[in-house]
């Protein structure tokens, strides 16, 4: 059983997002961090469950095995951002902006990615079941071995983006939508007809363009 803590390694460098947080961990309340400035933060191990962090300034931040379940991160900035091991289990990120964003292992089940950028970003061994990626960018970023089991993929109107994604040993088991560009597996790279076939041949639903 996984314990979250109360209190961050680091504050924010801002005095008004730290006051905030302050009183949010003090009271035992979701956090209302609606665009705070947390930038210098290392908030690893931090339960934020259900904080609502719309259009929050999360760049660089460490979230290392944070707390972020049902969280809101609707436009909310986190590139470069460490959020390794994180539970983000039915999260709204919609527009959510984390190139370079470290998610490796994180629990994104049932996440809402909607044209979420997640281009260069590390989910090697993620949790993406049942997750929503309509118009989502992935462009760059490194799957290998995630599992994205029952996934909305995206649809005709807006594919999921894939180009230079790494898609060796990903679980697609009834996954269903739409995608764009070319994907590698192993020494191959795959894009088109050739794409679509692998992708079916892994249990996917592909919808035409």
């Amino acid at each position: 059983m996984t314990t979250y803590g109360r209190t961050p390694v680091a504050w924010p460098a801002d005095p008004r997002s730290r006051a905030a947080l302050e009183r949010a961990l003090a009271g035992g309340d979701p956090f209302g961090g609606v665009s705070a400035d947390l930038r210098g933060a290392d908030l690893t191990g931090l339960d934020l469950a259900a904080a609502d962090l719309t259009g929050a300034n999360l760049t660089g931040v460490r979230l290392v095995r944070a707390n972020l379940a049902a969280a809101r991160l609707r436009g909310a900035e986190l590139t470069s951002a460490n959020l390794s091991g994180a539970e983000l289990a039915r999260a709204e990120a919609d527009r959510l902006h984390a190139p370079g964003a470290a998610l490796r292992a994180a629990h994104l089940f049932a996440a809402d990615l909607v044209r979420a950028v997640l281009t260069g970003a590390d989910l090697r061994d993620a949790l993406l079941n049942s997750a929503t990626l309509i118009g989502a960018d992935l462009r760059g970023a490194d799957l290998r071995a995630a599992s994205l089991r029952y996934c909305v993929l995206g649809t005709p109107a807006a594919p999921l983006r894939l180009a230079g994604v790494r898609l060796d040993g990903a679980a697609l088991t009834g996954a269903v939508g739409c995608v764009s560009g070319a994907a590698a597996v192993g020494d191959e790279v795959l894009a088109g007809p050739a794409l679509t076939a692998w992708l079916r041949g892994r249990g996917c639903v592909m919808l035409s363009p």
